[in-house]
């Protein structure tokens, strides 16, 4: 599961952090140690990459915990595309993300820009969104740790999606935990 924080909703929006785990929708792991950067504005903005205003005027809006991504220490974003894809490993993956117009493709356009393949085929992308659209899902729901933190919506949505699919197929369910963002 990936997830991104950004300062717009187009593909060439700046990519603000960067969070992923690996998880198994049948055994209900989640990979503890996950994935989470932290990305400059500037090196976004050097490959061409925008910012929005109403992006921006959302996240003055925001809870001071979501708004520690503007704090921390900034990498850049051509190094965390290759830190992901380190990670990743294999292009085997399913990669999950809440959304098939949002998280992938502004991956995918941020990869092509640093001139990086994605570390997925396209064939394997799912979109969690549709997934908890679904009949006898919408009421399952879990957030733990920081709202609008990539990790911390990772581990969530990674979670939910688990949670679901246990209550559809009648698996068991996950436990919670809290991420370590």
């Amino acid at each position: 599961m990936v997830d991104l924080e950004t300062l717009g909703t187009v593909a060439s929006a700046v990519i603000q952090s960067i969070g992923a785990v690996k998880f198994d929708l049948e055994s209900n792991k989640i990979d503890d140690v996950g994935f989470y950067a932290s990305i400059s504005i500037e090196s976004n903005l050097d490959l061409g990459r925008r910012i929005q205003e109403d992006s921006l005027r959302w996240w003055l809006k925001q809870d001071a915990a979501a708004q520690q991504v503007f704090h921390e220490p900034k990498m850049v974003l051509g190094e965390v595309l290759s830190d992901l894809s380190d990670w990743i490993g294999t292009n085997d993956y399913q990669i999950w993300s809440n959304g098939a117009d949002f998280d992938i493709p502004m991956l995918t356009h941020a990869y092509n820009q640093v001139g990086l393949e994605t570390p997925w085929k396209f064939w394997n992308a799912r979109c969690f969104r549709t997934y908890k659209n679904l009949p006898g899902a919408k009421d399952v729901r879990i957030q733990t740790g920081v709202k609008h933190n990539a990790l911390s919506d990772a581990v969530s949505q990674a979670q939910t999606l688990q949670a679901i699919h246990a209550a559809l197929f009648g698996k068991s369910a996950p436990t919670t935990k809290k991420a370590k963002a």
